[in-house]
């Protein structure tokens, strides 16, 4: 996305002012982006594989639907907007609070959602193709376990843990 703007935060996760992506200098400055589970009926996870023309963590599994937060974005909007573009559908989400995350090239405060995908109410997911280059099924401890020893990234595992694990809570003085 040329000229994507992207929210700055500080090692606190107030906002300090914005950037074009391509000049973020990510691994260094921190940034806001969102994390949905997406869950089935069936308590399944809806698992993307990242398309291979990602620049970060190409071909692995993402755990979480979501993304950058942009500038002027609040977290909520993005989880919407992201949920849309990524599976194609519009879902309500619980949010499960704030936790921070990082790893080699990302400092993130992530906000932490989840939501109940049916097909019958939702519609069938379209994966975004420059995105997504498939959808998985999976259960939480199968994922957690990783007998298959799948790459999953770092930053959608630990949003994962958090809330497998109950370390993050929706708070009423979480960033919006």
């Amino acid at each position: 996305m040329p000229d994507e703007i992207i929210t700055v935060v500080d090692e606190r996760n107030r906002v300090i002012g914005d950037v074009k992506r391509d000049v973020m200098r990510f691994g260094q400055d921190f940034h806001r982006a969102t994390y949905i589970l997406v869950f089935t009926t069936s308590g399944q996870l809806v698992v993307q594989k990242r398309a291979l023309n990602k620049p970060f963590c190409p071909g692995w599994y993402g755990i979480t639907t979501g993304g950058v937060v942009a500038s002027g974005e609040s977290y909520l909007l993005c989880a919407q907007r992201e949920l849309s573009e990524e599976l194609g559908i519009s879902a309500e989400l619980t949010c499960h609070g704030v936790f921070y995350t990082e790893g080699e090239g990302f400092k993130i405060w992530g906000k932490l959602y989840s939501c109940q995908y049916n097909e019958a109410i939702h519609g069938p997911l379209v994966p975004q193709p420059s995105e997504v280059a498939s959808l998985h099924l999976m259960s939480i401890d199968d994922i957690l376990e990783n007998t298959e020893k799948q790459l999953f990234t770092k930053d959608s595992m630990d949003a994962l843990i958090n809330y497998a694990n109950k370390l993050t809570h929706d708070r009423v003085t979480d960033p919006l």
